[in-house]
């Protein structure tokens, strides 16, 4: 195919659809933008529907692309700036069928650590979740009530693309707690009314942490239905933490009693 330069070609226009959630749902595509991110998902089976690239980039990623028969096309810098997210771009982004797991689908040890997130709203801190996840040794990460599309490119970019290497399950509240009961995973809730600290708590075994969104925190739903609830201690005027660094840091609480 020759290249392509103009932002009215089909197949561009039909790309910047799906920068719209509405549009990614309906066709079950996304858009990823970034070198790691493209490798990552590559790397874990991820369907790659089109790569679009500007001459004289990446060239060692296209060569792998191209070996396993990815459909590879060259735009102009203009047609990849309007396609790419944020200011910057690294010379290539690729078209993808989202990714669709179950709970049946899900493949845990015998103790695992899994994390429940709750109407998360900011595309940034799930995405940093997700990274504290995978750094933590996360084995699935389940989304109940989401208030982003899990795979919004947003998403994808601020989880340095890990959203593909960790099982990410978007299901309601009581379907993840069956499943959890089912399993014999144990719940503690993160929650600023708990009256035990995080570090007062026994993470040893099987255990599901449960996070809420950014400004609401957790529903009644989740504290009910724990095992456990904990807090980090405040000692301003500020009365939680961002929820990525929350996760971060009672994540790796669990992981330091867990490898002792």
């Amino acid at each position: 195919m020759d290249k392509i330069t103009s932002l009215q070609n089909g197949m561009i226009k039909d790309t910047q659809g799906l920068r719209e959630a509405r549009e990614r749902r309906e066709r079950g595509m996304t858009i990823i933008d970034g070198v790691r991110e493209i490798k990552r998902a590559f790397e874990a089976g991820v369907v790659l529907d089109k790569v679009f690239y500007v001459k004289g980039q990446q060239s060692d990623l296209l060569k792998q692309l191209t070996a396993k028969k990815v459909e590879i096309i060259e735009v102009s810098d203009r047609i990849l700036e309007k396609l790419a997210y944020g200011e910057r771009h690294e010379g290539i982004i690729a078209l993808a069928k989202t990714p669709v797991l179950t709970l049946k689908d899900l493949k845990l040890s015998k103790e695992p650590l899994v994390v429940v997130l709750e109407s998360l709203q900011k595309p940034g801190n799930l995405g940093a979740v997700l990274r504290t996840c995978d750094g933590s040794g996360v084995e699935a990460v389940l989304v109940c009530d989401p208030k982003t599309d899990v795979y919004n490119p947003n998403v994808i970019r601020s989880s340095t693309g890990v959203i593909f290497r960790i099982p990410v399950v978007c299901e309601k509240n009581e379907e993840i707690f069956s499943f959890l009961r089912s399993r014999k995973i144990k719940i503690c809730a993160a929650s600023p009314a708990a009256s035990k600290l995080y570090t007062q708590a026994d993470f040893k075994g099987a255990w599901a942490l449960v996070f809420g969104s950014e400004d609401q925190g957790l529903s009644d739903f989740w504290p009910l239905a724990a095992d456990m609830t904990v807090k980090i201690p405040m000692k301003g005027l500020a009365d939680s933490l961002n929820v990525s660094i929350s996760a971060a840091i009672i994540l790796y609480e669990a992981i330091r009693q867990r490898q002792n």
